[in-house]
């Protein structure tokens, strides 16, 4: 098995992060109709600065290791930085796995949650 698949299977095994932030400052939620995954998260801010991320989804191995890693990388990261970042950034640097094109909305899912919730 290559690297990216056990990092794939190690985060959809063991999935971190997954749970709910009790009074969140930030929450979302998003599916993907085409095949049915749902992901929401919720943020806890200080200071404009991610201190506390908490999420919870019905997904495949793909959006569940996406959300897992995000949720990882979010941690200490400021708003607005985020913010800023493209989709396409975003993947890059905090899931920092690529999928097949008919994979894509899988691995996105998670990001378009984020970047919706902090746009708002």
């Amino acid at each position: 098995m290559d690297l990216y698949r056990e990092e794939v299977m190690d985060h959809y095994e063991h999935p971190r992060n997954v749970g709910e932030i009790t009074s969140p400052d930030l929450e979302g939620r998003d599916s993907n109709a085409s095949c049915g995954d749902m992901v929401q998260f919720q943020l806890k801010v200080e200071d404009g600065i991610v201190v506390e991320v908490k999420w919870k989804g019905i997904g495949c191995a793909i959006t569940t290791a996406a959300a897992s890693k995000l949720s990882e990388w979010l941690v200490n990261k400021k708003v607005n930085d985020v913010k800023k970042m493209s989709e396409d950034e975003l993947v890059k640097n905090a899931i920092g796995f690529e999928v097949n094109p008919g994979r894509v909305k899988c691995l996105t899912l998670p990001v378009r949650v984020i970047k919706r919730l902090l746009e708002n």
